[in-house]
């Protein structure tokens, strides 16, 4: 696949990049200013009816709700971003598959183009995770650099790679599904994939929660709570709480191999941390740190949290 070169507008352009971030839960909408300063910002559930027309159209209106906040019109709009998880037929606009119900197949960039009817504004398709790097890299965390590793870690984990200045995409655009490399030869699964031994079913978000059900002891304070997440687990660990800090130890282990395996095959000056697990922040950051000596040396990068989650990710790859 050939790679997509980014055309942003000039700094001091009047020119605005729309963006459009769909998840499985929420619909977020914005526009940036050509300097990367987020204008206006929309966000609304998805809702239960995931008719891709539905949403489409609902997508529609909350942009030009947000041209509307702005002052702007639609002819000020010089690209329009818009990144989702799942797989992605990105040079034609489809998402093949996604985690909103019925949407196979779906031809997002033209029904969009469709039905904003903006003749004049490109709409362009990209993976979140990619999408949330190249904003580290306009205006984030990763500014400068480049060779940079960002690791999602959520429900799954995936990642994105920027590899001597260029995004990294592979032969079929799949370049970063580290989540499912093999991290424990004939290990378990404790994530949701259905495949066990590999990497997000160690470390991920659901993982961690997972591990912590199985092997709860009746004297740790996470036994008292009725419903647990992975917040729960790195707070209690935080208290003091014996169990909850050995899970974190154990998670930050998986992660530190992980990350020394993303440095043996990318080589980055940087390894940053995205999504529900990192918002355990330095605590979490200091314990992947620390296990990453298992080869008899540091990492030989270094590991940030990454600000995408306020940075305008969806905006980044327009052009």
């Amino acid at each position: 696949m050939a790679e997509r070169q980014l055309k942003r507008p000039a700094p001091g352009s009047a020119a605005l990049l729309a963006g459009v971030d769909l998840g499985g839960t929420t619909v977020a909408v914005g526009l940036v200013s050509a300097d990367g300063q987020l204008l206006t910002k929309l966000v609304e559930a998805v809702g239960e009816d995931h008719q891709p027309e539905r949403i489409v159209k609902r997508i529609s209106g909350l942009l030009k709700e947000a041209l509307r906040q702005a002052g702007r019109s639609c002819s000020d709009i010089q690209s329009l971003g818009v990144c989702t998880p799942g797989l992605l037929d990105l040079s034609a606009g489809v998402v093949t598959a996604a985690n909103l119900k019925g949407w196979t197949k779906v031809p997002l960039v033209k029904l969009l183009s469709q039905e904003l009817g903006w003749e004049t504004c490109r709409v362009t398709l990209e993976h979140d995770t990619n999408s949330a790097l190249l904003a580290e890299a306009w205006v984030g965390a990763a500014v400068g650099l480049e060779n940079i590793v960002l690791l999602s870690l959520g429900t799954g984990i995936g990642a994105a790679i920027i590899c001597d200045g260029r995004l990294l995409r592979g032969s079929r655009g799949q370049a970063g599904e580290v989540g499912h490399a093999i991290l424990v030869p004939d290990g378990r699964d404790f994530g949701r994939s259905g495949v066990a031994g590999i990497f997000e079913g160690y470390a991920s978000a659901s993982a961690v929660v997972a591990r912590a059900r199985e092997g709860m002891v009746p004297e740790s304070s996470l036994s008292k709570l009725e419903a647990l997440d992975c917040e729960d687990v790195f707070a209690h660990a935080a208290k003091g709480d014996a169990y909850a800090k050995e899970l974190v130890r154990e998670t930050a282990r998986y992660l530190a191999i992980g990350c020394i395996n993303c440095c043996r095959f990318v080589d980055p000056s940087v390894i940053l941390f995205s999504g529900g697990l990192a918002e355990a922040g330095e605590s979490l950051l200091q314990e992947v740190r620390r296990h990453g000596g298992l080869q008899g040396s540091p990492l030989p990068c270094s590991l940030q949290a990454s600000a995408s989650a306020s940075l305008p990710r969806a905006f980044c790859f327009a052009s």
